[in-house]
């Protein structure tokens, strides 16, 4: 069974010790992790989409964690800069499948992230330390 990319930010905002929280997100460094991270933190990642949460029917079926790790590239579509040709009706349909495609948990941070809501626990110097090439110029 794979663990969620929200499920392990989740509990490693919950960890005390910032060594503890740097080893594991070193730990646990994938695409996904990163592009979560990036949606969230970088102010450089600005997704074409509007504010809030868009009206979706939250994925119900059980293990479907592995969905967002194995399609997190697929977020570059909702990317301001990206495929500046796509119209914005498909854009946010596509963005609605996506959501209800992967975990209810990934899609709930993927939103929040989306709207630059960053993740309680987790600061920008952990993931600095964690990932140094991941935030480019950016400051707590």
């Amino acid at each position: 069974m794979v663990i969620g990319i929200a499920e392990i930010l989740n509990k490693i905002s919950k960890m005390k010790k910032t060594e503890e929280k740097i080893e594991a997100l070193k730990k646990n460094d994938c695409l996904a992790l990163r592009v979560m991270l990036q949606a969230a933190y970088d102010p450089n990642v600005v997704f074409a989409l509007p504010p809030g949460t868009p009206p979706y029917k939250p994925n119900d079926l059980v293990d479907q964690e592995h969905i967002f790790r194995r399609e997190a590239d697929f977020v570059r579509y909702f990317v301001e800069g990206f495929h500046p040709n796509l119209k914005q009706t498909k854009r946010e349909l596509m963005f609605i499948e996506f959501l209800e495609r992967i975990a209810p948990e990934d899609a709930e941070m993927l939103c929040k992230a989306k709207d630059k809501e960053k993740i309680p626990g987790i600061m920008l110097k952990h993931i600095n330390a964690a990932m140094p090439d991941l935030i480019p110029n950016v400051e707590d």
